[in-house]
């Protein structure tokens, strides 16, 4: 069915004149003319009858005026739709991230997105690195904004660095630790360790304890109410070292560590506009909280 065709017989029927629909169109009466002939021939109807008074559609150009009007409204939707696909301002877009970059970023590209993107619908997935990378094999999730070391080996990803964010270790302000320089790691041995992946504990003493939980305001709390080291990053915390509520230890022999930020999609596969969009602003935002540190 030709849209255009059917747009040729809608402005006929609106303005009752060839001429008028013609200038309308941008088009020539002969040709306006011709394209109505042209469906009257081949589907073996007349969809107008022309008088004195005007142009009238017929009993049966009555009907298909009615479903050329439905068509053409869906078809221009289409195009509306298409074009916001194309910006990334519509449709849906599904971004899995680590504990650490859901709690540093989401609050605010969450608010982004609402703010200019109010037709996009944003799923976000908060998992560890090994559910995130099986989430985005089966297609659950577009692309993974996180920590890039869990997933540098796992075949069928393209992973590429997009920044980095500093990783320490907090106490509570009234911890024993707290405000001790020349700390070493045997220092942390009675202590437990509050982090979000077992995996930090490498490097660490081998008799502490832990506890391992991948919610940021679950490790917050437990390290404001308790003895427990966490392991996690100050940008996150910002807020709390500020207020002076939690303090950043200084090991000797453990120097602050750097987690590398990536981007994570399966090799070979093209973003969505609306992804590009979102994990441009993801990064902006990762570049904000490192500079607030630096």
């Amino acid at each position: 069915m030709d849209i255009l065709r059917l747009r040729h017989i809608l402005t006929v029927a609106q303005t009752r004149s060839f001429s008028r629909a013609a200038e309308q169109l941008n088009i020539t009466q002969p040709a306006l003319s011709r394209s109505i002939a042209a469906f009257e021939v081949r589907y073996g109807v007349r969809l107008f009858d022309r008088s004195r008074s005007g142009v009238m559609p017929t009993a049966i150009g009555r009907q298909i005026i009615d479903q050329a009007r439905d068509l053409v409204g869906l078809a221009s939707g289409m195009d509306r739709d298409l074009r916001l696909l194309a910006r990334g301002e519509a449709g849906e877009v599904a971004i899995g991230f680590g504990p650490l970059m859901a709690s540093l970023l989401l609050p605010d590209l969450g608010a982004y997105v609402q703010r200019t993107r109010p037709g996009l619908l944003l799923r976000t997935m908060i998992r560890t690195p090994d559910q995130l990378a099986q989430a985005l094999m089966d297609d659950q999730i577009e692309l993974i904004f996180g920590n890039s070391w869990p997933l540098a080996d796992v075949q069928g990803l393209s992973v590429q660095t997009v920044g980095a964010i500093e990783v320490g270790l907090l106490v509570r302000s009234g911890h024993p630790l707290a405000g001790r320089t020349r700390l070493g790691r045997a220092d942390l041995g009675p202590f437990a360790i509050a982090s979000a992946s077992d995996l930090v504990l490498a490097g660490l003493p081998d008799m502490t304890g832990a506890f391992i939980c991948d919610n940021f305001h679950i490790l917050r709390d437990l390290t404001l109410r308790s003895d427990a080291v966490w392991v996690g990053a100050p940008a996150a915390a910002q807020a709390d070292i500020a207020a002076g509520a939690l303090v950043m230890l200084d090991l000797v022999d453990r120097p602050p560590i750097q987690s590398e930020i990536a981007l994570v999609r399966r090799a070979g596969r093209s973003l969505s506009p609306a992804a590009i969009a979102v994990t441009d602003e993801a990064r902006r935002l990762l570049a904000q909280a490192a500079d607030r540190l630096s």
